[in-house]
């Protein structure tokens, strides 16, 4: 930890002289609350013995939704803070009902986590998933703030470049005052790491706590124009898997030409990259910012260019594609459209999804493809037979429907740790 601490003093001393030059680029947005420096919404919490919820980024964020309307159900004396690595996860932070404010995690330095946990006085950190951040774990140790874990999960390809920082992992781990892990899987990785295990405890996935998206028939569907067409989307999806993705549909259009590709990137700036892809495939395509009136009776593909929104068209589609998953980049949220009831596919790269792609598989909610050919084969299916879609989406929510108590097992958890 001393060395930790160490390479960030100098990383400090480094990068104060080149602070304002940064601040005047985009890379400055929010550079002061990643330097420790409150925004008034935040510092009103201090001192209220607020739950200070870490999220890395949207996903998390969203899979943190049903912890945080629990928590703030019944822990409403203590207001809920939220902190994010990323700016698109802390504004969909800010859009959660319970959340009393959201702001960017300030940087892993100690002497600027410290400030910030004395300001705040927080009665718990709550870290989503696996966002071990050693200063600030430290921090909150320090100020007898007890640490916990929610819906831990770490992949063999993790666990193994934490294996190079054993002792730095090591220390750690032990500031953590309760791990609520996914799977035993993940349990086992940690404890292999370090972590105490009469501290884990296997609580499941808080991403099969979301409540089932369903949508009336009477309510008018979230993108003008798309009413009566079939939907195929494509979520989450990372380089390389766009192309996939419009090779396969390449062969849809001309036996269904009322069908509709909804692509939605992982990653916003690749926005225009993708919008590039489209139009050198000779694919005639909208952007949702520039839909206007609605998409066209002729639009093959609309590039969704923004955030927040993919959720609420889930369940509108006849199938999903999840991608980071055609690429060895171990996977994105697969239950996010198997609780929506529709049919999920993905790529052969699930490592970090194991267990709820497995789930998907076995209970004949989820399909596997590893290209072009298999995804059409697979849409064409599905475009070709509704009572097949439907049953196959019903068997996805099954899944996901079978694992949704582990929100009260989690809460339990913390809970226990605001003791």
């Amino acid at each position: 930890m001393l060395a930790y601490d160490a390479l960030g003093a100098v990383v400090a001393v480094v990068a104060t002289p080149v602070l304002p030059v940064v601040a005047l680029t985009r890379h400055g947005v929010g550079l002061t609350e990643r330097l420790g420096l409150l925004p008034e919404s935040v510092r009103a919490l201090a001192g209220c013995g607020a739950i200070w919820i870490h999220a890395a980024s949207v996903g998390e964020v969203r899979a943190a939704a049903p912890l945080i309307e629990a928590l703030h159900a019944r822990q409403c004396r203590r207001p809920i803070l939220v902190t994010t690595t990323s700016r698109t996860g802390r504004e969909q932070a800010r859009g959660l009902a319970g959340v009393a404010a959201a702001m960017l995690v300030p940087v892993d330095i100690r002497w600027i986590v410290a400030r910030v946990v004395r300001i705040l006085a927080p009665s718990a950190l709550v870290i989503v998933e696996t966002e071990l951040w050693p200063a600030l774990l430290q921090a909150v140790a320090d100020a007898g703030v007890p640490a916990v874990m929610v819906s831990g999960c770490i992949s063999p390809r993790s666990a193994a470049r934490y294996g190079l920082i054993g002792a730095l992992m090591r220390d750690t781990l032990t500031r953590v005052t309760e791990f609520g892990m996914q799977t035993a899987a993940d349990a086992d990785r940690l404890i292999a790491l370090g972590a105490p295990a009469d501290r884990m405890r296997v609580t499941g996935s808080l991403k099969y706590a979301r409540l089932p998206l369903a949508r009336l028939p009477d309510v008018p569907h979230p993108l003008p124009g798309l009413e009566g067409r079939a939907l195929l989307i494509a979520a989450s999806t990372q380089p390389g898997e766009e192309q996939v993705v419009i090779e396969a549909c390449a062969g849809l259009w001309s036996a269904y030409p009322d069908c509709v590709l909804l692509l939605a990137p992982r990653r916003p700036e690749r926005f225009d990259e993708v919008d590039r892809l489209l139009q050198q495939a000779g694919v005639r395509r909208q952007r949702r910012s520039d839909l206007g009136s609605g998409v066209r009776p002729d639009t093959q593909a609309v590039l969704l260019d923004s955030v927040g929104e993919l959720a609420g068209l889930l369940p509108t589609a006849r199938a999903v594609f999840v991608g980071g998953t055609l690429t060895p980049l171990g996977g994105h949220n697969v239950l996010e459209p198997a609780a929506a009831g529709v049919p999920v596919c993905f790529g052969p790269h699930t490592e970090n999804v194991a267990e709820a792609a497995t789930a998907l598989l076995v209970g004949g909610g989820g399909t596997l493809v590893h290209d072009a050919n298999e995804l059409r084969a697979l849409w064409q299916r599905l475009l070709a037979d509704v009572g097949e879609a439907g049953a196959m989406g019903a068997r996805a929510l099954a899944v996901v429907r079978a694992r949704a108590a582990v929100i009260e097992d989690t809460v339990a958890l913390v809970e226990r740790a605001l003791l």
